[in-house]
């Protein structure tokens, strides 16, 4: 069997604050960690400030990759966004309220460092981090699995073999659960950080400053053993229809809520027995860069052709 020939593209991480590169060897499923940059994003700033930003970063990449081959470059990027079309959709005002309506291709080519034009393609964040994992676990062999992503926001990939799914009657509409109604809103304003500092301000009446702060605090005070027991439990009776209807092989936590997992992993897991499920959990450890990985598959063709006429346009 012929050796196939390495193929590099860069991954890009799009976060509210933050964009990430680093060129990804693909047939090796590694980053190049020398070639790894990193900047803050001053999200309501213009729109040239913005991509002078994303520039100075990804031609730090360049720079660093050499003379390797970019075969293109590759973003892990929040909605709302056209991803077939690279088109940001983010509404004025807003952070990165700059960019509606910019081909992200044609604003940021030319401010880049290689000698030609680099074609980009485009993944939601959270779709790129389950897509990521799924490829970094295919020895596992586990066909289906929920990614779920705890932070700012409640992302979620559901991925069969490796491609995401995201129409269907087994998955929630565009493989979304942020939006879905959950008590008195949405499940976004109870899986993530500003819902379980609300739940801890709503039993004692103080503010935390994060998550962070309240596991810390685990140990010593019985009100944030509650909010996260709390959490727990709500999060298995939420997900256990779709766990079901998917039928997940394995369900896959990341995002920052991951790490205090020891504060309410108990209480997931009994509130999934409850629901009668028994499926094991895993927790990410790749995180940031699992999306950098994950989002370079839209260079693989197989890949690309069978999610571009799938991807949301919001």
């Amino acid at each position: 069997m012929a050796h196939q020939k390495e193929t590099y593209v860069i991954g890009v991480d799009i976060g509210g604050t933050h964009i990430s590169s680093a060129v990804v060897a693909v047939q090796e499923k590694r980053i190049i960690d020398h070639t790894y940059a990193t900047s803050h994003v001053a999200n309501l700033e213009s729109l040239e400030s913005i991509m002078e930003t994303w520039a100075d970063t990804l031609n730090k990449t360049i720079k660093a990759a050499q003379e390797v081959p970019l075969l293109g470059i590759a973003f892990a990027i929040p909605g709302p966004f056209d991803y077939k079309e690279g088109i940001a959709k983010y509404p004025e005002g807003f952070k990165y309220g700059a960019l509606y309506q910019t081909k992200i291709e044609e604003s940021l080519n030319p401010l880049l460092s290689h000698s030609s034009h680099l074609p980009m393609r485009f993944l939601n964040d959270a779709t790129s981090f389950a897509v990521g994992e799924a490829w970094l676990s295919e020895a596992d062999g586990n066909k289906k699995q929920l990614c779920i992503t705890l932070g700012t926001g409640l992302g979620a990939g559901f991925i069969e073999n490796g491609i995401p799914i995201v129409t269907g009657n087994t998955v929630p509409p565009n493989g979304c659960l942020w939006n879905i109604l959950h008590e008195d809103g949405m499940a976004d304003d109870y899986f993530s950080t500003r819902g379980i500092i609300k739940a801890y301000h709503e039993a004692t009446g103080k503010n935390a400053a994060g998550v962070k702060e309240l596991a810390d605090n685990f140990d010593t005070d019985a009100k944030i053993k509650e909010v996260f027991d709390a959490f727990g439990n709500d999060l298995g009776d939420f997900l256990a229809p779709w766990l079901k209807t998917f039928q997940t092989d394995v369900l896959v936590l990341g995002g920052n809520i991951s790490k205090a997992y020891f504060c309410f992993g108990t209480a997931l897991q009994e509130s999934l027995k409850k629901n009668n499920l028994t499926i094991p959990i895993k927790i990410s450890h790749h995180m940031e860069k699992g999306a950098i990985m994950g989002c370079t598959r839209v260079f693989n063709s197989n890949f690309w052709k069978r999610v571009k006429g799938k991807l949301p346009k919001i």
